[in-house]
């Protein structure tokens, strides 16, 4: 598991493939096993463990993870728990594999973070009488509509689910469209809002040293269609004075060194977080590691969201909104839109490239928009904390109660 835990963990597909087939086992049963696909689940996975262990300081916890970058990161953030949680890939939807883990681990609640609807272990759940609660809840509309056409193929796992703590009503709506009966579907709001400001990052004064006065523009998410848009913008932006300093992070670890040959095309010094700190100068801080850009943007003026001019969607924008940074986003935003419409005058969204760099430019030059830009995004995460504490009645709830009587298997 050390490979997996470790920065060489993105390298380490067959070996996690592998562990995921045949989980292995251990000594160390759970009462509470959590699953979070991927890095941005298991970050929220992180913040809801942290709020069960205030609440019950010797819970005992299983916690995994699905992806490479979603493993490394366990280590990372469940490493220093105290007692330690036991930390493993989430086993593949095969019944030996589920079968497997939960013989060893014998958990007494099940938490699937998001949207982790997985049809062997939700089964196996259920013949067990294993409480299952998604926290966290998201469901998009083509999902529902996928979901929904799988009919009686879903209609049994989808009866494990003991309880669901919805992000928003509309999530709610769309779980109870797939047949989650209503009574066990409850509103609790985005635990995204509850997660705790994180410290700057421990490279803080080597950026600072780069950039060496400049306005920081953090480019977070990058996917590999808006690299040369992102790796464009030091030199579109500086009209009339300094460019700004770009600290760019790509979305996916295997995009890492194709953004820093482009860079290196465009006439860009890059800087890279993985390598020594080294001197000089430098026009780009490439962020080539799993976990950091949360606390990166904490080093930045303003903002540019990833995914948001691709076809894909926007990934978080509450972690530039929390660090107080005002947000430009491209047209695709139909993932997030609730977000983007509630944070105001924090999140401005453009159609077009063009229209991106002529927003960032007004921004950079005006500190009076970026001071209204972090109070509206300080509104807006007082408006909406609690969604974590909630989650968590719920499932102290289902650990303590009789739980919901199911049907046979």
């Amino acid at each position: 598991m050390r490979d997996l835990f470790g920065p060489k963990g993105r390298s380490g597909l067959p070996a996690l493939i592998a562990r995921r087939l045949l989980p292995p086992g251990g000594p160390e049963q759970a009462d509470v096993w959590v699953q979070g696909v991927s890095v941005g689940e298991v970050e929220l996975a992180h913040t809801l463990v942290l709020a069960l262990r205030s609440e019950r300081p010797a819970l005992s916890l299983l916690v995994t993870s699905s992806t490479p970058a979603g493993v490394g990161l366990l280590g990372q953030r469940f490493r220093h728990l105290t007692p330690p949680a036991r930390l493993q890939p989430f086993p593949l939807d095969l019944p030996p594999s589920v079968r497997r883990l939960l013989d060893s681990a014998a958990p007494r609640l099940l938490v699937l973070v998001e949207t982790e609807l997985w049809p062997v272990l939700l089964k196996a759940a259920r013949r067990r009488a294993l409480p299952v609660l998604v926290a966290n809840g998201r469901l998009s509309e083509r999902s529902a509509r996928r979901l929904r056409a799988a009919g009686r193929l879903f209609r049994g796992p989808l009866e494990a689910l003991s309880a669901v703590s919805a992000r928003t009503p509309e999530d709610a709506s769309r779980f109870a469209s797939i047949g989650v009966p209503e009574a066990r579907i409850h509103v609790a709001g985005d635990m995204k809002f509850d997660r705790p400001l994180p410290p700057e990052p421990a490279f803080a004064a080597r950026v600072r040293a780069l950039a060496a006065g400049r306005p920081v523009l953090v480019a977070g998410s990058i996917a590999e269609e808006e690299l040369d848009f992102a790796l464009s913008l030091p030199r579109a932006l500086a009209t009339g004075g300094a460019p700004p300093f770009l600290l760019l992070a790509p979305r996916r670890p295997e995009t890492w060194d194709e953004a820093a040959r482009r860079a290196g095309e465009a006439g860009l010094g890059v800087a890279r977080r993985s390598a020594p700190d080294g001197s000089g100068t430098a026009d780009v801080f490439l962020l080539d590691t799993i976990g950091e850009l949360a606390s990166s943007y904490r080093l930045g003026d303003v903002a540019l969201l990833g995914g948001t001019f691709g076809t894909r969607g926007g990934h978080n924008v509450l972690e530039p909104l929390q660090a107080g940074l005002p947000v430009i986003l491209g047209p695709s935003t139909w993932n997030i839109r609730r977000a983007v419409e509630a944070a105001g005058a924090a999140a401005v969204a453009v159609g077009s490239t063009r229209e991106a760099t002529a927003a960032l430019a007004r921004l950079l030059a005006d500190t009076g928009a970026r001071a209204a830009a972090r109070a509206a995004a300080e509104a807006l995460f007082l408006r909406h904390r609690g969604a974590t504490q909630r989650t968590v009645q719920l499932a102290l709830e289902l650990l303590d109660g009789p739980g919901e009587q199911r049907g046979p298997a």
